[in-house]
């Protein structure tokens, strides 16, 4: 399915950090938490290599990049690249669709790979096989994929939200944890996840064996 036509992105990068950071409300109330709670659990230090898909104007991966990591970031948004180059010097920014081919320098491994609010746009299908495809190719040894977005504990919490915030609703494919977590686990994937307000949170996977974990604790210590 991909992320649909850049230009939407495009017309909407200028004012994007404004709508993220605009207050309460569906879907961005809490986006400063849920970045802040990504890094934490992200756990990353001076020296890591570090992706960010859907880098956006650079909000998650210029955090990153001020703890002294290795930072490269794809977006499939010219106008979002064009918005992030100024708060992520340095850093190495290519243009792709993540669920399509990457450029050659992305291809590589990464201690750690992040992403913010994008998953979401995708189906549960392409969620599992693009986290596959992340551990089996770009994930180094002990590495983790690191993922903060839009999610609901069950079906019943998504229509409460979807009845609740009718005016601003998108009909997306957010994560339902009781359904995609014991998905993605049947596809072999080892996974936590961590809801941080009342529809985010974030997810820490890795391939290989393993129970799959949830935490629904809404404020985390950290």
């Amino acid at each position: 399915m991909a992320l649909g036509n850049p230009l939407e992105f495009d017309q909407w990068a200028e004012d994007y950090d404004a709508c993220v950071q605009g207050g309460g409300g569906f879907p961005f109330d809490g986006y400063d938490l849920v970045l802040r709670r990504a890094v934490a659990l992200a756990d990353a230090g001076p020296g890591d290599s570090l992706l960010d898909l859907g880098v956006g104007t650079g909000n998650l991966a210029s955090r990153f990049l001020q703890l002294g990591c290795q930072v490269r970031g794809l977006d499939f948004s010219p106008e979002m690249l064009r918005l992030a180059a100024p708060k992520l010097p340095g850093v190495l920014l290519g243009q792709a669709d993540i669920l399509g081919t990457w450029p050659p320098e992305f291809r590589g491994r990464f201690d750690r790979i992040v992403s913010a609010y994008v998953f979401h746009h995708f189906d549960q299908a392409e969620k599992i096989e693009l986290l596959l495809r992340l551990s089996r190719e770009h994930i180094a040894e002990n590495g983790s994929i690191v993922v903060a977005d839009l999610a609901f504990p069950g079906e019943a919490a998504l229509d409460q939200a979807r009845v609740q915030w009718a005016e601003s609703w998108d009909e997306e494919h957010y994560w339902i944890v009781d359904r995609d977590l014991p998905a993605c686990q049947a596809a072999g994937l080892r996974i936590r996840y961590e809801a941080v307000g009342p529809f985010a949170g974030v997810f820490v996977c890795s391939a290989g064996p393993g129970a799959t974990e949830a935490n629904d604790s809404c404020n985390p210590s950290t």
